[in-house]
């Protein structure tokens, strides 16, 4: 049985603002952007707390905005429909790179 499904409608808002995130200067006005159209989601969507959390985190850090532009790029590049590839982009960023706890 295959892991796949049809990606949700709202990621394409979600990737307008990615995209809007590699053009920026400042990266903390798109990564609000993203955190706020998520809002209305993380109660019914499978990986909308992830993105929340990742965005959330990347635009309140230090970071570099080559790090977050690493970020969009490959989930911009993702097969949103591949629940095990999102799956282990999230694991990645999340815990690999943020440093959440797993669970």
């Amino acid at each position: 049985m295959s892991d796949q499904r049809r990606a949700p409608a709202y990621l394409d808002e979600i990737r307008v603002l990615l995209h809007e995130v590699l053009a920026a200067d400042d990266l903390s006005i798109p990564a609000a952007a993203i955190v706020a159209a998520l809002h209305d989601h993380l109660a019914t969507e499978e990986f909308a707390t992830s993105l929340y959390l990742l965005w959330g985190f990347l635009g309140e850090s230090e970071w570099e905005q080559d790090r977050a532009a690493d970020a969009a790029r490959e989930w911009l590049a993702l097969d949103h429909a591949d629940r095990a590839a999102v799956r282990g982009y999230y694991d990645h960023w999340l815990f690999d790179v943020c440093g959440y706890q797993r669970p």
